[in-house]
């Protein structure tokens, strides 16, 4: 199920968006899988399936949002140090 949300968008955030009234609707739901997405609340899964991207497309478009979650660096970190401590 899916829900339809309508809002008005002041003229001066779409000339400083650069966006055409058209764009709105994708552009509002990428921000909000993206802002979904950073708070842990979905999975890369789901944003693939929402967007209808595959998992590369996907890596590219969190990629370019810069949506990284605090979580996913600190695994990496660890995840960094044991391999280290293995190839020691």
């Amino acid at each position: 199920m899916a829900a339809t949300v309508e809002i008005s968008v002041p003229d001066t955030l779409l000339k400083a968006l650069g966006a055409q009234p058209d764009e709105l609707p994708r552009q509002t739901l990428e921000a909000l899988i993206v802002q979904a997405y950073r708070k842990g609340q979905i999975t890369h899964a789901q944003v693939s399936e929402m967007l209808d991207l595959d998992r590369w497309e996907t890596d590219g478009f969190l990629k370019n949002a810069q949506a990284f979650r605090s979580r996913e660096s600190e695994e990496f970190s660890s995840d960094l140090e044991r391999l280290r401590s293995v190839s020691k």
